[in-house]
């Protein structure tokens, strides 16, 4: 990622059958435009969001979208695809956010925002949530939109195709790339404040325990500490 360490990421949905050209319009031409400031003849950096980032140089500006044309490709790989954040919803929003929006600069891409048996009810502003995640995804410059869903009960989490992964300080296991096979899906299971409660870990029947660290962590601290690992585990560095 050093090659653009210095750049402005932006979105883009609409390009040419070639990829070719490609066309902004909404918030992010408004962006482009005028907060930026570009012109005809910049160069931009782009993204579909699922897994190619174009370097592309403005053609034309019209009154409510530009066109450029890709000068050259740079294409990524999910990591992550095969690992998902199951997050409670938090009692206190800021946290929500922020958990979702550091994850999301590590490179997680799947979501699950969730209501557990003590959680203090309170609605999720998805809209507001997929906002964030798409800021930190281009701030971070990442090439895959994240995914946030919604489930009302740990029960909803519920999948024979996936692992489940929990978390309790009594626990000896440590993450380490042996514990994790490619071709299997991965659901890490944070638990709120006061933590799951015990039907909702019987519900789970986990036998993959981790460690993360000696002291109790807040929620979104675990969240985040986790995310961090992972990155380092899956990108190796």
């Amino acid at each position: 990622m050093e090659y653009l360490s210095n750049k402005e990421l932006y979105i883009c949905s609409k390009f040419s059958d070639d990829e070719k050209i490609l066309e902004i319009s909404g918030e992010e031409y408004h962006h482009i435009i005028k907060v930026m400031r570009h012109n005809i003849g910049d160069k931009i950096f782009v993204t579909n969001g699922i897994g190619k980032i174009f370097e592309s140089e403005i053609t034309k500006i019209a009154k409510e979208n530009l066109k450029a044309v890709n000068l050259k490709t740079l294409t990524f790989q999910n990591n992550f695809e095969n690992y998902t954040f199951c997050i409670p919803n938090l009692k206190n929003s800021e946290r929500l956010k922020f958990a979702l929006e550091k994850s999301v600069e590590l490179g997680v891409t799947n979501f699950i925002i969730f209501s557990s048996e003590r959680t203090i009810s309170k609605s999720i502003n998805l809209k507001r949530l997929e906002k964030i995640s798409l800021a930190a995804m281009k701030q971070s410059l990442r090439s895959y939109f994240p995914n946030i869903k919604l489930a009302e009960s740990v029960k909803e989490l519920l999948n024979t195709y996936n692992q489940y992964i929990l978390f309790d300080q009594s626990s000896n296991l440590t993450f380490d790339k042996n514990n994790f096979n490619d071709k299997n899906k991965y659901f890490f299971i944070f638990g709120p404040e006061g933590s799951l409660s015990d039907n909702e870990i019987k519900i789970l029947n986990s036998n993959i325990i981790f460690n993360l660290g000696n002291n109790r962590l807040r929620s979104e601290t675990a969240i985040v500490k986790c995310a961090s690992i992972l990155s380092e585990m899956v990108e190796g560095g």
